[in-house]
C-alpha cells in the first residue's frame, strides 16, 4: 500500500490523523496532547517490582500506569547484567516508551534514549514522583517524516507552520470548508472498522470476533447471491478486505480465518498466493499458514501498539470527542450567544477537561453551558442554542 495523503483534523482535545491510499483509509492515529504514554515519550518512573524469572521489572508511570521494562532494554551499556543488578525496587529511573500499551497491558519501556546535556538525569535526581519529562516529536511530524511524498491536508493553520519547514516532496495544504474527515469520507470508514460485520460485493459477510488470545474471522455466505457462491471466488474477494482491515483495525497476535472449503489442489495455492500479495504492503511483520483441511488459515501479525478500538477509546471518551467535533458543526448552523451542552456525567467530565471547557468555547467562539445529566447514555448528547 502507498500512502498518498495524510489528513489531520484538530480539536482542542485531540488530533485525528488518517493515512490514506487514494480515498481509502489505511491507518488512523489519535494524538491527545498531555494524555497517555506515547512512543518516544520520556518519563521518570519508580521501579515497583523486579521479576528475575521474567528478566524484567515493572515501573510505575504517571496516571497510575505500570510499564514493563525488560533486561535488554534496562541495560543502556549492554553489559549483560541480570535485571536484579540493574535496578532495585523503589528506585527512580528515567525510561522512554518503546511500544504503547495494548490489550490491557502497560507500555513497553526502554532506558536507551538520548539525554542531551544530562538534563533528564538531573531531573530524575530532583523528581519526587513519576512524571513526564520529555514529549516525543509531535505525531503528525513523525508521520510526515515517515511518508515524505504524501500530501498533507490539515484543518489547523498552526500545524502547517512546522511541516512546511521540513524537507519533504509532498505539499502541505490547509483544508477549508466542512469537517475534514466527513468531506473525505474518512468518518464513515472509521465507523465501519469498529463494527463486527463487513459486507462484500457478492453479498457475503466478513464477521470479526476479537478475543483475548486470538481474533477469529468468518466468511458468511448466507446472503450471497447464487451467482457468487463459488468458494474460491468468494475467498479471493475477501482476501484484500481482510488484509486491509487487519492493518486498519491494527489487529495483532494470532488471527484465524475460516475460509470457505474449496476443492482441488490449485484453489488453496491461489488463495495463499492472493493472501501473501494482499499483505505485502503491511508494515507489521506477518506470517501465514494453511489452509487446513477444514479451510482455516492462520495469520500471525506482529503487534504495533493499540488496536483501533483502543485508540478511539472507551465509550465515554469516544462520545466526548465526537461531541466536541459535533459542537463545531452546530455552532456554524445555530445562532445564539450560548450553546447548552447536555451529556452523561462521564462524558461531561471528559468534555470539560482540566480547563472546564474554556479551550473548546474559544475554539467555537461561543459561551458554553455544560449540563451533566445522570441517566443519559454516553452516546445521547444534546446541543441547543440560547440567546
Amino acid at each position: 500500500m502507498t500512502i498518498d495523503a495524510i489528513l489531520a483534523e484538530t480539536t482542542p482535545r485531540a488530533m485525528r490523523i488518517a493515512l490514506m491510499e487514494g480515498d481509502r483509509l489505511v491507518e488512523l492515529h489519535i494524538d491527545r496532547p498531555g494524555r497517555g504514554h506515547r512512543e518516544g515519550d520520556v518519563f521518570i518512573g519508580r521501579v515497583t517490582r523486579v521479576v528475575p524469572a521474567l528478566d524484567a521489572c515493572f515501573v510505575e508511570l504517571p496516571e497510575g500506569v505500570s510499564g514493563f521494562l525488560r533486561t535488554r532494554d534496562a541495560d543502556p551499556q549492554e553489559s549483560g547484567e541480570a535485571i536484579s543488578r540493574l535496578v532495585h525496587e523503589g528506585e527512580k529511573i528515567a525510561v522512554s516508551v518503546k511500544a504503547e500499551a495494548h490489550d490491557e497491558k502497560g507500555p513497553l519501556l526502554t532506558r536507551r534514549f538520548e539525554d542531551k546535556d544530562g538534563a533528564i538525569a538531573a531531573a530524575t535526581v530532583r523528581s519526587k514522583g513519576p512524571r513526564l519529562v520529555a514529549r516525543a516529536r509531535m505525531l503528525l511530524v513523525r508521520l510526515a517524516d515517515e511518508f515524505p511524498a504524501a500530501r498533507i491536508v490539515a484543518d489547523s493553520p498552526a500545524e502547517l507552520v512546522a511541516l512546511r519547514k521540513r524537507q519533504r516532496s509532498g505539499e502541505a495544504v490547509l483544508h477549508q470548508g466542512g469537517a475534514l474527515f466527513e468531506t473525505a469520507g474518512v468518518e464513515e470508514q472509521v465507523e465501519a472498522a469498529l463494527v463486527a460485520q463487513i459486507g462484500l460485493p457478492s453479498g457475503a459477510t466478513l464477521l470479526f470476533e476479537p478475543g483475548r488470545t486470538l481474533t477469529a474471522i468468518d466468511i458468511d455466505t448466507a446472503r450471497a447471491s447464487e451467482s457468487a457462491r463459488d468458494p474460491l471466488a468468494v475467498n479471493l474477494e475477501a482476501v484484500p478486505v481482510i488484509a486491509r482491515q487487519l492493518r486498519l483495525r491494527n489487529i495483532g497476535g494470532l488471527v484465524v480465518v475460516d475460509f470457505l472449503n474449496m476443492k482441488g489442489e490449485e484453489a488453496p495455492r491461489r488463495l495463499m498466493q492472493g493472501l501473501a500479495e494482499a499483505m505485502r504492503g503491511d508494515p507489521a511483520e506477518t506470517a501465514s499458514d494453511g489452509p487446513s483441511r477444514f479451510g482455516a488459515v492462520e495469520i500471525a501479525r506482529r503487534r504495533r501498539g493499540p488496536t483501533l478500538a483502543e485508540t478511539v477509546g472507551a465509550a465515554p471518551l469516544a462520545a466526548a470527542e465526537a461531541l466536541i467535533r459535533r459542537l463545531r458543526r452546530e455552532a456554524a448552523m445555530q445562532g445564539g450567544a450560548t450553546l447548552v451542552v447536555r451529556a452523561s456525567p462521564e462524558v461531561a467530565h471528559l468534555f470539560a477537561g482540566d480547563d472546564g471547557g474554556r479551550a473548546i468555547a474559544n475554539w467555537v467562539g461561543r459561551r458554553l453551558e455544560l449540563v451533566s445529566e445522570p441517566g443519559r447514555a454516553h452516546h445521547e448528547t444534546d446541543i441547543a442554542a440560547e440567546l
